[in-house]
């Protein structure tokens, strides 16, 4: 193997480098004690030569391939083609490479891949960049260009993202993507704690799943709790379903100042402040409701108030509804408002029996004797009708 050598090295690196042409194997590990060592997450690369033919440097537990490299005793390192890397933990390929291994600072440029497997996981985690920049120790991690991460059900996406080691702190900025199953949250800046799985977002944010939507002005929360919270004017959508006769067809509407939604040992939602729910034309308020996923039963308390128009509304202590039944009930100190229309509320006739020709009640009875009263004895037969085909009397 030849090597062209830079004006600044002297006669013992020349020894060194011919002494690598001769047994590559054993100079590499000269090299290595001698002019030191460049870690790209655990990763050595040797300095201080020009190599043009295939370098394969077995380094620890690490093999770094590459055609060319270029190395400076400044410790900058240009590796002008394509480099990849093998660990037991995973591997990684680039289009190119550069940094200083002095200051243990790498760069990967152009078609980044990295696979890294996570402890406690079966499946590894897949980054692709366009740049990939790792330096200091605890190392710091940067991704720029159509960044993203992909685990399991899991998937990030990003303009930029920057790990930290050390803290364990992760930054995503420019249009970000957070997805884990069929829900999205979508943000310009997420920031995220890999060690506790706190998670914040400082900015304007909006999600959807299969069955809703939603939009806040900010958002904190933590993933490995299943809890997150909502603030600022907070909008959700629910989606109707459509396969249903009655009026739970329509999607329900909720506006709220905050929003605490918990995902262990069920699925919850708890709203606070201006809450307003809009189901079809119906509608509530009040101060607080709790929204139960799993038995669909929304409770609203603190005094509520619901309408429905035209005309009806009602207030209440407190209302029990049920989102997709529509089981409605209202507890203590009802108060309703319903429409009076004239002539809805008119009292029923009085109905007439049907007079029947064979009735004796329905016969003209004869005059009372003069000496009739109250004193004749119980129980005499009365006087027998006439005949209906007699005629009347004449006086």
């Amino acid at each position: 193997m030849s090597a062209s050598l830079p004006s600044a090295i002297s006669s013992s690196e020349v020894q060194l480098l011919r002494s690598f042409a001769a047994s590559p194997a054993r100079a590499t590990a000269r090299l290595v004690s001698i002019v030191g060592l460049a870690v790209l997450w655990g990763l050595t690369l040797v300095t201080g030569w020009r190599a043009p033919a295939l370098a394969d440097a077995h380094i620890g537990r690490f093999t770094v391939t590459f055609v060319e490299g270029i190395f400076h005793r400044n410790g900058d390192f240009v590796i002008p083609g394509a480099v990849t890397g093998k660990s037991p933990d995973g591997d990684f390929k680039a289009d190119r490479a550069f940094g200083n291994y002095q200051r243990q600072d790498v760069t990967l440029v152009g078609h980044v891949l990295l696979h890294q497997r996570v402890s406690g996981s079966a499946q590894p985690m897949k980054l692709t960049a366009q740049q990939l920049r790792i330096f200091g120790k605890p190392a710091t991690y940067v991704a720029t260009g159509s960044v993203a991460v992909v685990q399991q059900n899991r998937q990030l996406h990003a303009q930029y993202l920057q790990l930290d080691d050390r803290t364990h702190q992760g930054i995503l900025r420019g249009d970000v993507s957070a997805q884990e199953d069929d829900r999205v949250v979508q943000s310009q800046e997420i920031h995220y704690n890999t060690l506790s799985g706190a998670v914040e977002v400082p900015g304007q944010l909006n999600g959807f799943s299969s069955d809703s939507d939603f939009r806040a002005d900010r958002g904190s929360g933590n993933q490995l709790a299943g809890t997150f919270t909502l603030l600022g004017n907070v909008i959700v959508h629910r989606f109707g379903n459509y396969t249903k006769a009655n009026n739970s067809n329509e999607p329900l509407t909720m506006w709220c100042d905050k929003l605490d939604i918990a995902r262990k040992p069920e699925t919850t939602y708890t709203a606070t402040g201006n809450v307003r729910i809009a189901q079809g034309d119906r509608t509530l308020t009040g101060p607080l409701l709790k929204l139960n996923d799993v038995t669909h039963t929304a409770t609203m308390t603190g005094g509520v108030h619901g309408e429905e128009p035209p005309d009806r509304t009602f207030d209440a202590a407190e209302v029990i509804y049920n989102t997709q039944t529509e089981d409605f009930k209202a507890l203590g100190g009802v108060r309703a408002t319903f429409p009076f229309r004239r002539g809805e509320f008119a009292p029923s006739p009085t109905p007439h029996p049907s007079v029947s020709p064979s009735s004796p009640s329905a016969s003209p009875q004869p005059a009372s004797s003069p000496t009739a009263g109250p004193s004749a004895s119980p129980g005499p037969s009365p006087s027998p009708a006439p005949s209906p085909n007699a005629s009347p009397s004449t006086r």
